[in-house]
């Protein structure tokens, strides 16, 4: 039963993540009405959902909007989960520099509704954080971590390699970074593409800022 619930609870919040999405104004109800001002009714009349199925699955507007983040990011750490296990340091910076990418194109296309909410974090209730946690950085960190322990069993990392700081340290570092540069400022603070950031910040992820004899050529940059 409990699986049964997730599952159309991950289902509805599919239906209602359209009410962030940039390219359909209409359905843009937190941006454009603020997290305050939104109601349970304009979400539902977005998403194409009555009133009552919605909270059927989330039990309130807070409950709600914490779920969205989880529906836009999830998806970009599958190849760490689903993936081809990597056979090398090249491939395991491949991967990485995938999901990497990915983040970057998901905050720049939902940046309006990440600066509500980023706006309305401050104002959840202690357990409506605590339930973020656990349904995105957590899920984040955990399946880098087990990215990292299969290096290590492959021998690709290093040994003393500290998992649980490692796994939180690449998406934390990016993600503080982007939400920065794409949702908080009007003007870059770093005047250069991704083509050329991603890179930099997966190889000072994987092999710090010390020389070090490269054993593949890594991806060009323009």
């Amino acid at each position: 039963m409990a699986l049964q619930r997730a599952g159309e609870q991950s289902a509805a919040g599919r239906r209602i993540v359209r009410v962030a999405e940039p390219n359909e104004r209409e359905r843009r109800v937190f941006a454009r009405r603020g997290f305050d001002r939104a109601t349970i009714q304009d979400i539902a009349r977005a998403a194409k959902l009555s009133e009552g199925s919605i909270y059927n699955y989330f039990r309130s507007k807070e409950e709600l909007l914490v779920h969205i983040p989880q529906h836009l990011v999830r998806p970009l750490f599958i190849p760490l989960v689903e993936g081809d296990v990597p056979e090398t340091l090249g491939e395991a910076e491949e991967i990485l520099l995938g999901v990497c990418h990915g983040m970057v194109a998901r905050v720049q296309e939902y940046a309006p509704f990440l600066k509500v909410f980023l706006s309305a974090l401050p104002h959840l209730s202690p357990a409506t954080r605590e339930h973020y946690m656990q349904l995105l950085p957590t899920y984040a960190a955990e399946r880098l971590e087990r990215f990292l322990r299969e290096g290590i069993r492959r021998g690709i990392f290093r040994a003393d390699i500290n998992v649980e700081i490692a796994a939180r340290l690449l998406p934390g570092m990016l993600l503080l970074f982007l939400m920065t540069q794409e949702v908080l400022l009007v003007h870059p603070i770093v005047a250069q593409g991704y083509d050329r950031i991603i890179p930099e910040a997966v190889r000072l992820f994987l092999y710090g800022a010390t020389p070090r004899v490269l054993t593949h050529r890594p991806p060009a940059t323009s």
